[in-house]
Parts: structure tokens; C-alpha cells; sequence
């Protein structure tokens, strides 16, 4: 990015002109006549550091106190210019940078939010799982339960030990489930809502911490930009 500096034949300021963008910076008057409309010519480089070149042999540059035509310099260099040795304020200079050259896209790095969505349905699914295979256990034991629970009416007079065996195994059965399944009705929706409020703390977005609402492979195939902050995302 190359910018022509100089100074306002009109108020007197410093001028920094780059394409056809413009801006003034300092006081009206503040920049000495021995500075020309368009003096030097300052590049920015992608390291960070400027190429200052003369745009005309009598005009005055210098740097650190030395006359230049041409040198690259870093932020931390001293730039005058004309023969009052006005000094070029650097932060001017990147200011004027920040509004000419639009800032990069942000971008939301949201590849490990696929493992963290994938994490979630495996957590989930296991606390299903988990129940089906209670349910079908609960179930074949209140058979056996209830079974012998009816051992009581089936079995004759004569095996009466067995039938409070029986009776008491299946009483002893029917109270067991009852009470695994009160359990597990506190606690598999604990699990659950604790998995839910880990996954609104982790399944965000990277740049602005808005919680995505669908699955993984839906936020990908329906979005390039987070819809929150508009963000670019790495896939």
C-alpha cells in the first residue's frame, strides 16, 4: 500500500493520500510551507516496516537526522521532512491505514465442534441405552415377580414354605424394580440436562460464543458464516 504525504496548500495540515481516499491529520497550519503538496511517498511492507522515498530531488527527507531519497525504515525511526524538519507522526500514518485498508474477515475455526457434537449423541445415546436395558431387565423381573406372587394361589396347601418363598421372592422382585425405576426417573433426566447445559457451554460459536442450535453436519451444509457474528468458518 503506497501513501503520498505531503501538505494542505488549503489548511495547512498534513495530507495522506492513497487511490482516492484522503485524510487530514493535525492542526490547521501545523505543517511548515518548506513541506511540498506532495512530498514523499511512503510504503507500508507486509513486514511491518515502510519504504520512505523522496518525490522530488529538492524536497527535504530525512531519517534520523539523516537526508534520505529513499530507505526503509521501522515505526521506531524518526521521519522529517523540509527544511523545519517537521516530523511525521507515525500514528497518523497507521490510523490512516486502518480506515483506507478494510480490516481481514474474521474466521471461526468450528472443526472441533464436530467431536464435541459426536461426543454429545454418544453420551446420549449410552444414557438411552442404559435405560432400554434397565426397562427390559425391570421387565422380565416383575414377570418373575408376578409369577411368584401367583405361585401363592397356584401351588397346593402342601408346599405352603414354598409358597411364601415364592410370594416373598416375587414381593421382594416387584418392590426392587419399583425402586430402580424411581431412580432412574431422577436420575437419567439429571444426566441428560447436565450433557445439554456441557453442550451449550462447548458447541459454540469460536469468535462470538452464540450457541448453535443444529447438529454438525446441518450447521455445515447449511452455513459458510456463523449466523450470529458472520464469522467465515474453517470446515
Amino acid at each position: 500500500m503506497e501513501i503520498i504525504i505531503g501538505r494542505n496548500p488549503q489548511n495547512g495540515q498534513l495530507s495522506l493520500t492513497s487511490g482516492n481516499k484522503t485524510g487530514g491529520y493535525g492542526p490547521a497550519n501545523s505543517v511548515p510551507r518548506s513541506v511540498s503538496r506532495r512530498h514523499c511517498r511512503i510504503e507500508a511492507l507486509p513486514d511491518g516496516n515502510y519504504t520512505v522515498e523522496n518525490l522530488k530531488m529538492e524536497n527535504d527527507t530525512f531519517v534520523n537526522g539523516s537526508p534520505i531519497f529513499k530507505k526503509t525504515v521501522t515505526p521506531s525511526d524518526v521521519v522529517e521532512l523540509g527544511g523545519e524538519h517537521y516530523k511525521l507522526d507515525w500514528y497518523a500514518i497507521k490510523e490512516f491505514i486502518n480506515k483506507v485498508v478494510p480490516p481481514p474477515p474474521k474466521t471461526a475455526d468450528i472443526r472441533q465442534l464436530k467431536y464435541i457434537w459426536m461426543r454429545y449423541e454418544q453420551d446420549t445415546n449410552a444414557i438411552q441405552s442404559n435405560l432400554a436395558k434397565k426397562n427390559a431387565i425391570r421387565s422380565v423381573a416383575g414377570a418373575f415377580g408376578t409369577l411368584g406372587m401367583l405361585c401363592w394361589f397356584i401351588l397346593p396347601e402342601s408346599l405352603g414354605a414354598l409358597r411364601f418363598v415364592f410370594m416373598g421372592l416375587g414381593f421382594i422382585l416387584t418392590i426392587t424394580m419399583v425402586v430402580v425405576a424411581l431412580n432412574d426417573s431422577k436420575n437419567a433426566p439429571k444426566k441428560k440436562k447436565a450433557l445439554q447445559q456441557r453442550l451449550r457451554d462447548t458447541y459454540t460459536c469460536p469468535c462470538c460464543n452464540k450457541f448453535f442450535t443444529v447438529d454438525y453436519d446441518l450447521l455445515t451444509r447449511q452455513y459458510d458464516n456463523c449466523p450470529y457474528c458472520k464469522a467465515k468458518f474453517i470446515k
